[in-house]
């Protein structure tokens, strides 16, 4: 209980800087786009050869989690568990991507917040106005900029890496495992990278969409110790 206990007193001050410095300073986002922005070429990053293949592949492998976890607590509970992986850890990601990236992202957040893309603000030649991440807009109908959808998937996908990295352990050699758990912390904060320098989320989008995966993550830790029992 202490590392949770740990673990939410400093998710709740990094909720608390994040919320008050793009409080005070709303600008901060604009700043930051800008410093990938050209006015001839606009986020000319996001024009780079393997930018857009890389990230739909990071795309498509969150979503493989989402399947691979639902697959994982099916043959669990038939006693069949996969990669050695115990029903609550498959159970628990299902329900933490389940929740998080396709409910409070997709669902409640992008379909109604209206916050406009950076590329798509009067800023940077875009036809919307900039709103603050915590002011709703009627800027953008669907789709919309606040919180990064992909940055939610890969943080969820970075968390079910180290959920079952354990159990893989017993598989792979400790060379593979590090590179695992390196990947899971390094491969959110690159996606968060790249989709704030081509312009397609504010900084502010990244930062909270990462705050509410992880503050989900903590509530939801129960789950894993109350999964279903397998079959026998």
């Amino acid at each position: 209980m202490v590392p949770t206990r740990r673990a939410a007193v400093a998710l709740a001050i990094a909720f608390g800087v994040a919320a008050a410095a793009f409080l005070i300073w709303p600008i901060l986002d604009l700043r930051v786009a800008a410093l990938f922005y050209r006015p001839d070429t606009g986020f000319w990053l996001g024009a780079l050869p393997g930018v857009e293949p890389f990230r739909n592949f990071i795309w498509d492998l969150t979503i493989l989690t989402f399947v691979v976890a639902i697959v994982g607590a099916g043959l669990a509970l038939a006693g069949r568990p996969l990669l050695g992986v115990p029903l609550r850890d498959w159970v628990y990601v299902a329900l933490l991507y389940f929740l998080g990236p396709i409910l409070v992202t997709n669902i409640l957040l992008k379909a109604h917040w209206g916050r406009a893309r950076p590329a798509d603000v009067t800023d940077f030649g875009g036809p919307h106005l900039f709103t603050p991440p915590w002011q709703p807009a009627d800027q953008c109908s669907a789709n919309c900029s606040f919180v990064s959808g992909e940055v939610s998937a890969t943080v969820v996908m970075g968390i079910a890496m180290l959920v079952i990295a354990p159990a893989l352990a017993r598989h792979l050699p400790r060379i593979a495992m590090r590179f695992w758990r390196a990947a899971a912390y390094a491969l959110p904060l690159v996606i968060a990278a790249q989709r704030v320098m081509t312009g397609r989320h504010f900084l502010s989008d990244a930062v909270f969409a990462a705050l509410f995966m992880l503050a989900l993550a903590l509530a939801l830790l129960p789950v894993r110790s109350r999964a279903p029992t397998p079959r026998r």
